[in-house]
């Protein structure tokens, strides 16, 4: 039996990454990835029974509780939770600036920028900060525009094809 598990996408975010470590420790199977657009899907997702389960962040170290988990948790209360996964996550700033002081906008997910706060207020304190749905949504913009001109981003801990030039 293949394993259906709904998660925040796109592919390459720290919820799949977790879904990924799941898999491997508790099923040692294939299992069947469904991104969905935002927290709140994929928990639905399970609700409706279109998948199996859900992973979903919960809680960080640095900003404390994710509260559209816990919102969403308590209107669907048929959800359990059933396991927590300790999954340790990495910042990188991706900008083709040579300076920190040319970037003047930094694009990425509220809860990567709320992680970040306090690196970025002591090293970029007059940025704009722009939220996106997801880390990786920075290499889908970034490719688009076919430049970091406009602004440098905080995705996970290695840097999207995109920026590998």
């Amino acid at each position: 039996m293949v394993i259906s598990i709904a998660h925040l996408g796109p592919t390459g975010t720290n919820s799949e990454t977790a879904a990924i470590a799941y898999l491997d420790r508790n099923w040692k199977r294939e299992g069947k990835l469904l991104p969905t657009p935002n927290i709140a899907g994929a928990l639905q997702s399970v609700f409706l029974g279109k998948s199996d389960l859900a992973i979903v962040p919960i809680e960080n170290s640095i900003e404390g509780s994710v509260r559209v988990t816990l919102d969403t948790l308590w209107e669907l209360e048929a959800l359990n939770i059933q396991q927590a996964l300790v999954l340790r996550i990495s910042h990188a700033l991706i900008s083709i600036n040579p300076s920190l002081n040319e970037i003047r906008k930094v694009y990425s997910h509220p809860q990567a920028l709320a992680q970040c706060q306090n690196w970025l207020q002591k090293y970029l304190p007059d940025v704009e900060l722009i939220e996106t749905n997801s880390i990786t949504d920075l290499e889908e913009f970034f490719v688009k525009k076919n430049t970091f001109e406009d602004g440098e981003g905080v995705s996970g801990g290695e840097a999207p094809p995109a920026a590998r030039r």
